[in-house]
């Protein structure tokens, strides 16, 4: 919608609204993810019951001994518990199946947030129930001759995966979901570092997976699992987290038909750039500044070269990943981020590459709860207060800017037509 002046328009910032007082003369955009006009049980249902080149899962199940189950983590909204009520006929016909949450390099889901993501299944899921730590040696075994790939050992002990996820714009791996779950979902540390190292190119971009270095690397190095031993259920969630579309069968195929369907829900064409973008982030994944950059990372397309993007999320848990602050610690010169991208890689540098490069061409603002001096040594301008941000930005491009809000922005991908 395009709100003449004076524009009177709030936004979310966790589980409040702000609102954004713009000054007379002021154009605002407001865009986000869309409504889907049929969505939930029945989208999921038929799914299941019609598999992409694949069999029904308790045909896929037959025979098996020791099936895995593999779901995403808290900072995703994928409906685990009504996908798993779905299939749990079949898994209840299949004796030694286990679930593991591919958490990649972050953090276990809390007590509370297993419970949200398994509801009335949580107890019966108990007993079955992993969580991959990719730091732990010991859990990891090589899914390769030469020892490079190491995964959970729990995923070489299955005879069948059934692999759980949603599919949305990614900011450097395309798109998420399909076999991302594998690598760098269950994978050991030293593996989730090799399949970032694609992430400095400007070749891993949001809706990319043709030509993505990232992308490539995870579909050549989970190979080692016969796509025939791989059944998935992906979703695509709208702009309320209803399921708007909901594919199952071969992991490929199954990936595909997802990812296409994302683009209807997630992408937004804009016709021009503007001087000011509000770039949103929503629930889960404004839960620390790591999981930030996505809701910047997908919304720059829409600020004008010279223009001020500004990033509102609230971070309860900090910066978010150790390793992200190791980096910063030895590399606390934001002018020498981007001669980073010549240097060897390491977890996380691409992170400091990339925001480089947007620093390049705009200035970078974030609207936190973490104190401004620690923000600012990630390369933002920090504020306490969207009113503080917006104010340093008119000084910065005029009175009367014209302005994007991208709501959702972690997941709402914004393109224009040089993109």
């Amino acid at each position: 919608m395009t709100i003449t002046s004076p524009p009177t328009v709030s936004i979310r910032y966790g589980s409040r609204r702000l609102p954004l007082r713009l000054p007379i003369g002021a154009r605002i955009d407001v865009v986000g993810r869309r409504p889907a006009a049929a969505s939930g049980d029945a989208v999921l249902a038929r799914a299941v019951t019609a598999p992409l080149e694949a069999p029904l899962l308790d045909e896929f199940l037959r025979g098996a001994v020791s099936p895995l189950v593999i779901v995403n983590d808290a900072t995703r909204s994928t409906p685990t518990a009504r996908m798993l009520e779905l299939l749990w006929p079949a898994l209840s016909q299949t004796l030694n199946w286990r679930l593991i949450v591919a958490t990649g390099l972050h953090r276990a889901p809390s007590a509370t947030e297993a419970r949200a993501m398994f509801g009335p299944l949580s107890e019966s899921i108990q007993p079955r129930y992993l969580v991959h730590n990719g730091y732990d040696e010991a859990s990891l075994v090589a899914a390769d001759a030469d020892g490079l790939v190491l995964v959970n050992r729990a995923v070489m002990e299955a005879d069948r995966l059934v692999i759980l996820n949603s599919v949305e714009p990614h900011f450097f791996a395309g798109y998420t979901g399909g076999r991302k779950s594998i690598i760098p979902g269950l994978a050991g540390e030293k593996t989730v570092e090799r399949s970032h190292t694609g992430a400095v190119s400007p070749d891993a971009a949001p809706l990319r997976v043709d030509d993505n270095p990232v992308r490539k690397f995870i579909h050549t190095q989970t190979r080692f699992v016969d796509s025939k031993r791989i059944w998935a259920f992906q979703v695509v969630l709208d702009r309320d987290d209803r399921v708007a579309a909901a594919f199952a069968g071969d992991v490929d195929a199954t990936f595909t038909r997802a990812c296409e369907a994302a683009q209807e829900f997630y992408v937004v064409k804009l016709a021009q750039a503007y001087d000011i973008v509000f770039s949103v982030v929503h629930p889960p994944l404004d839960v620390n500044l790591y999981q930030t950059m996505k809701g910047w990372e997908l919304s720059q397309a829409g600020v004008r070269d010279g223009g001020v993007l500004i990033v509102t999320s609230p971070c309860p848990e900090g910066i978010g990943a150790p390793f992200y602050t190791r980096l910063i610690d030895a590399y606390p010169d934001p002018g020498g981020w981007l001669d980073l991208a010549d240097r060897p890689y390491t977890l996380g540098l691409h992170k400091l590459v990339r925001t480089a490069r947007a620093r390049a061409r705009f200035r970078l603002f974030a609207v936190t709860d973490i104190p401004g001096t620690e923000v600012a040594r990630y390369g933002y301008g920090s504020f306490a207060s969207v009113d503080m941000a917006l104010q340093t930005a008119l000084e910065h491009v005029g009175p009367a800017p014209h302005v994007l809000v991208v709501e959702d922005s972690a997941l709402t991908t914004v393109t224009r037509p040089r993109d």
